[in-house]
């Protein structure tokens, strides 16, 4: 890791100062079919119906924009599928579904000897404080914007200027780091410059191109 610091710190153009990164798919990964698994084992409804009533609906995104509470998300869910889980429960089985992507840890302290890190996510403040509490390496990260707290997910504009005012520099000065490419697409808009996510070691390996020229 410390040869891959030093090949990047010779290339690194020196207007580049912030890197930010998406949470989910990047730092860490998750499945939601595992949550609808686990709740169809709790109520009559099929795992399918689950995912449909939770992801494909606006119930999530209204979770992950803070336009409802913990309270009423547990409320709506209970009331949809007919479980009888207690909250505790709920969040239990919404939470437990990360594993730290291997490699990313490493990658992130050294690239934070050199750089601003940001945190640009679209997530709740169950995932969040879940991910935060069980993954140190997220002590890494300078600043967090997340979709709960802002009151939009990406790839609307208002996330990304929030995230450029949490740089403190301009746009071209940040990389921005996404599984998604319409977000990355999104960030390049803004007048970032934007690298698609596909593993930790393509992204290892972006960046020394894309940095050096």
């Amino acid at each position: 890791m410390g040869f891959i610091m030093r090949r990047l710190h010779s290339a690194v153009p020196e207007d580049i100062r912030v890197i930010i990164f998406d949470l989910g798919k990047v730092i860490v990964d998750f499945n939601h079919r595992a949550i609808c698994k686990r709740l169809a084992g709790h109520c009559s409804v099929t795992p399918d119906e689950i995912y449909k009533q939770l992801f494909e609906s606006k119930l999530e995104a209204q979770f992950d924009e803070g336009r409802i509470t913990p309270k009423q998300f547990y409320a709506a869910v209970t009331r949809r599928l007919g479980c009888n889980l207690d909250i505790t429960s709920l969040k239990k089985i919404w939470n437990h579904i990360f594993t730290i992507n291997a490699g990313i840890s490493a990658l992130l302290r050294s690239l934070k000897k050199e750089y601003r890190l940001l945190c640009l996510s679209n997530t709740n403040i169950w995932h969040f404080e879940y991910c935060r509490e069980t993954f140190p390496v997220l002590s890494q990260f300078d600043a967090f914007i997340l979709s709960y707290q802002v009151g939009a997910r990406k790839p609307r504009s208002r996330i990304f200027r929030e995230a450029s005012r949490a740089a403190g520099t301009p746009p071209r000065q940040c990389v921005y780091i996404d599984d998604v490419p319409e977000y990355v697409r999104a960030a390049q808009a803004m007048g970032m410059r934007g690298i698609h996510f596909t593993s930790v070691e393509q992204l290892k390996q972006t960046l020394k191109q894309y940095l050096a020229d």
